[in-house]
C-alpha cells in the first residue's frame, strides 16, 4: 500500500511539474515577424513609456524576411516595429503574448493574440476614418461660397467623430476585463449636455462656465486609469497629463496645486505611478509660462524632494532642484516681495516698503547687458513717463558695483523721476531675494507690495499696468 501511494505521489509530482512547464510556456512572449518585403534587414522591438519611445530589441529578418523572439512575458502596453526605412507599426500587447504579426497585401496582419487582433483592426478602422475625415475636410475649404453645402459637409464631419466615439465604446465593452477594452475606454471624454444644466446656471454666461468647469475638472479621469501602470506604457499619456494640467485647469495655484497633491497622493499606493506622476508634474510647473505655476514646482520640490519622498531622486538631481528652490521661494507670485534698503548715486536710502503708490515696479539690471541696454530706456519712456505719477513708483536697481558704469548710464538716458539705488555690497542678497541670474528682470508689485507679476517684458508691462489701472479706476 505505501509502494502504491509513492508510486502515485511521484506521478503526481510528475504531472504538477509537467503542468506548471506548459503554463509557463503558455504565459511566455513570442513574436514572429513575417515581412518578405524587408528580407536581411532588421526590426526595433521598442515599447511606449511615459510618452517616450525606447528601444527594446533589435530584430534582424532572415533571407526570407522572417524573425522570431521567444522571451518572458512583456509588460502590457503599446509596442513599436520600427523598420529601416522610418516604417513604424504600433501593436498592443496584452495578457496573450503569443503572436505573428505579418505584411499581407501591403497590410499588416495580426494573428493568434486576441487583444493584439483587436488593436489592429481598430487601427485599420481609423485609418479608413481618416481617410474620409482628409476628404471631407478638403471638400470643406473648397466650398467656403457654398454655405449650405459647408454646412452639410461640418454635420458630416460632427458624424464621423460620434461613430468613432461610439467605437471606443463598443471595444470597450467587448474588452471588458482586458488592458485593450481598458485602453479603447481611456480615448472617451465624458460630455456634459447643455440641456443638463441646472435651471439656476441656465440663462447665465458665467454661472454656466463654472458649472461646465467644475464638470470637465472633476470627471476628466473617468475613463483613463492614470493609476493603472499599463496606460504608462501608451502614447497617449503625456497627452492628457498635459491637457489636464495645463489647459484644463485655471492655470493659478490656487487650482493646479490642489490638484496635482490630491493625485500625487492618491498614486502613493503605486510606487512606479508615484515617481512617473510626481516627476511630471515638476518638470511641468517649472517649465510652465504662465504666471504662478512656479509656486506649484516649489510646493511640490519641498514636499516631495527635499522632504525625502522621491526614493527615485539621485544626490544631483536633489542638489538642482534645491538650488531652484533657493532662487524661487523668496520671490513667488502672491508673496510680498522682500524689502529693499538700498541707496541711490548721492548715499540717500529709500525703502521699497514704503513707496505709496497703488503699484510699483521694481528693475534689476546693468548696462553691459545688451537687452539692458535696449529695454531700461524703453521702460522709462514707454511706461513710466506715460503713467500718472500718483500711480506708479519705479526702484531701479544696479546689479554690479562699477559706480562710474552705472552713473554714466543714467546720465546718458537722463533716467530722472525713478529711484536709482545700487547694492555693490550685495548687503540686500537680492540675487537670491529676487532670482536675479539674468538681467533686466522686472517685478510688478501691488500697493501692499504683493508680487503680481515678475520676468516681465517692456510690452507685458505696459499691457497688464493699463488693465490693472482701469480696473482700479
Amino acid at each position: 500500500m505505501k509502494a502504491m501511494l509513492k508510486k502515485f505521489t511521484i506521478l503526481f509530482s510528475i504531472l504538477l511539474l509537467n503542468g506548471l512547464a506548459q503554463m509557463l510556456m503558455a504565459q511566455s512572449h513570442s513574436l514572429q515577424l513575417n515581412f518578405p518585403t524587408y528580407k536581411n534587414d532588421t526590426v526595433l522591438l521598442a515599447h511606449y513609456y511615459n510618452g517616450k519611445l525606447f528601444v527594446n530589441d533589435t530584430l534582424p529578418l532572415n533571407a526570407k524576411g522572417t524573425a522570431t523572439l521567444n522571451d518572458e512575458l512583456r509588460p502590457q502596453g503599446i509596442y513599436t516595429l520600427y523598420f529601416g526605412d522610418k516604417k513604424r507599426i504600433d501593436f498592443l500587447l496584452g495578457a496573450d503574448q503569443t503572436l505573428t504579426v505579418e505584411q499581407t497585401d501591403g497590410a499588416t496582419k495580426i494573428t493568434r493574440a486576441p487583444e493584439s487582433e483587436w488593436f489592429q483592426a481598430y487601427i485599420d478602422y481609423l485609418a479608413d476614418k481618416k481617410k474620409e475625415a482628409a476628404e471631407l475636410h478638403q471638400n470643406l475649404k473648397a466650398s467656403t461660397e457654398n454655405t449650405e453645402l459647408a454646412a452639410d459637409l461640418k454635420q458630416q464631419l460632427n458624424n464621423l467623430d460620434n461613430d468613432i466615439e461610439e467605437k471606443w465604446k463598443q471595444e470597450a465593452a467587448k474588452g471588458a476585463g482586458t488592458f485593450y477594452g481598458k485602453f479603447m475606454a481611456s480615448n472617451i471624454r465624458p460630455k456634459l449636455n447643455p440641456n443638463e444644466l441646472p435651471d439656476s446656471v441656465q440663462d447665465n454666461d458665467s454661472s454656466a462656465w463654472v458649472y461646465t468647469y467644475n464638470f470637465n475638472k472633476t470627471h476628466y479621469w473617468d475613463h483613463f486609469d492614470l493609476f493603472d501602470t499599463r496606460m504608462w506604457r501608451t502614447p497617449t499619456i503625456n497627452s492628457k497629463l498635459n491637457e489636464y494640467f495645463n489647459e484644463v485647469l485655471i492655470q493659478h495655484p490656487d487650482s493646479v496645486l490642489p490638484a496635482a497633491i490630491q493625485m500625487i497622493e492618491t498614486s502613493k499606493s503605486n510606487p512606479e505611478v508615484f515617481q512617473n506622476l510626481t516627476s511630471f508634474l515638476l518638470n511641468n510647473s517649472i517649465q510652465s509660462e504662465y504666471l504662478g505655476i512656479e509656486n506649484v514646482f516649489v510646493a511640490i520640490a519641498e514636499k516631495y524632494y527635499l522632504g525625502g519622498q522621491a526614493f527615485w531622486a539621485s544626490e544631483k538631481t536633489l542638489e538642482n532642484i534645491q538650488r531652484e528652490v533657493y532662487f524661487r521661494k523668496n520671490n513667488l507670485v502672491g508673496s510680498v516681495a522682500k524689502e529693499l534698503f538700498l541707496p541711490d548715486e548721492e548715499g540717500n536710502y529709500h525703502s521699497l516698503h514704503q513707496q505709496s503708490t497703488p503699484f510699483t515696479l521694481v528693475v534689476f539690471w546693468e548696462p553691459e547687458c545688451g537687452h539692458c541696454k535696449k529695454q531700461v530706456p524703453q521702460l522709462f519712456e514707454e511706461v513710466f513717463l506715460k503713467t500718472d505719477p500718483s500711480k506708479l513708483a519705479v526702484m531701479a536697481v544696479y546689479t554690479q558695483d562699477n559706480q562710474k558704469e552705472w552713473l554714466d548710464f543714467l546720465s546718458d538716458h537722463e533716467l530722472n523721476g525713478w529711484l536709482n539705488v545700487w547694492d555693490p555690497d550685495r548687503v540686500s542678497n537680492f540675487q537670491v531675494n529676487y532670482n536675479i541670474r539674468t538681467t533686466p528682470m522686472i517685478y510688478l508689485l501691488d500697493k501692499d507690495k504683493k508680487i503680481i507679476a515678475k520676468k516681465l517684458t517692456v510690452d507685458q508691462v505696459k499691457q497688464l499696468l493699463d488693465q490693472l489701472i482701469e480696473a482700479n479706476q
